[in-house]
């Protein structure tokens, strides 16, 4: 197994995890292995797991994209980067209320 570093955006600071990485992961199942592993206070959303719902959808790597879609890959930077979307109240690390 390779390791993936993860920085997750929590609103006032910054989390930093190493975990587990099997090949074809995809960011939500990385979030998995970390609230199940690591740190069971990480707060994200997800429901379908098809990318219909859209409730997944997060920065990833400094581009939206759906968590539940999108395959866990490291960005420039070397680290799996994490961040709530831009617009909308973020209710709690990456989960966000749309008015």
């Amino acid at each position: 197994m390779v390791k993936l570093d993860v920085k997750i955006n929590r609103g006032d600071y910054t989390s930093q995890y190493t975990i587990d990485y099997t090949t074809g992961m995809t960011v939500l199942n990385v979030l998995e292995t970390i609230y199940q592993e690591h740190d069971p206070s990480i707060a994200y959303r997800f429901s379908c797991r098809t990318g219909l719902c859209t409730t997944c959808m997060m920065m990833i790597n400094g581009k939206p994209d759906l968590s539940c879609q999108k395959n866990a890959e490291p960005g420039p930077d070397g680290y799996l980067t994490l961040a709530p979307l831009p617009k909308g109240e973020t209710i709690r690390d990456l989960v966000k209320q749309y008015l």
